[in-house]
């Protein structure tokens, strides 16, 4: 796929992988759209990297469906829209995991990706083309001892994504899943694990994102391991 002039959304882009991801496509040409529900640091971020903005919580499917409003209202077409925003808890067993900070989790890792896919699809429908990536983890893929929560919201948008890409199988619309091995991000708010340092920079996991949708035969699935 061409990039120039792409039209793009990407939200939890205001800092990490996000940034990192629009300021690569900006550089590719695109027209991206930032979104953040994260005022100060998106205001910044858009100077950063010279980019739109637009402030949104995910977890408010009436903001996330304003953020494409907002991209159609201005640029007329939605080509592309990533779904990035996410969060986690720290590592635990799942007896003491609190139930607060679960609902949390969910409402951003799944329902946020969930409205982002309603939102682009709305369009993406009436323009007759358009791409869906959703930012995974290889946490997605295989369970993992005491992350229970986030391996389950991601097990959760993996079955989001090959559910929508069965529904629009006939159609020009692409929807992408994208698992990397950990990336070295402010996730991990609550407890910095203990292997960081080895974990993937955004830029590479960037880079390989973009190239993966320049190529003729993009990985519908596209799986970014560490080197051990």
């Amino acid at each position: 796929m061409e990039l120039k002039d792409k039209v793009i959304v990407i939200t939890g882009s205001a800092n990490g992988f996000g940034k990192a991801l629009a300021c690569l496509l900006v550089s590719e040409g695109s027209h991206v759209i930032i979104s953040d529900n994260d005022t100060a640091s998106l205001e910044i971020a858009s100077k950063e990297i010279f980019t739109d903005y637009f402030v949104a919580d995910v977890t408010l499917a009436k903001e996330v469906s304003e953020l494409g409003e907002y991209a159609i209202k201005k640029y007329g077409v939605i080509d592309i829209w990533i779904n990035n925003a996410g969060v986690q808890i720290a590592p635990s067993l799942i007896e003491n995991i609190d139930i607060t900070k679960l609902r949390r989790l969910y409402e951003v890792n799944f329902f946020g990706y969930f409205y982002g896919c309603q939102t682009a699809l709305f369009y993406m429908k009436k323009q007759s083309h358009g791409v869906i990536i959703n930012i995974n983890s290889t946490a997605g893929l295989e369970g993992k001892p005491e992350i229970a929560a986030y391996s389950a919201s991601k097990f959760a948008v993996k079955g989001l994504t090959e559910s929508i890409r069965k529904e629009v199988k006939d159609s020009k619309i692409k929807i992408y899943g994208v698992f990397p091995g950990g990336m070295q991000t402010d996730l991990y708010k609550e407890k910095i694990p203990d292997e960081f340092k080895e974990y993937l920079d955004v830029a590479v996991v960037a880079g390989k994102v973009v190239k993966n949708l320049k190529s003729k035969n993009p990985n519908i699935d596209l799986i970014i391991k560490r080197k051990k």
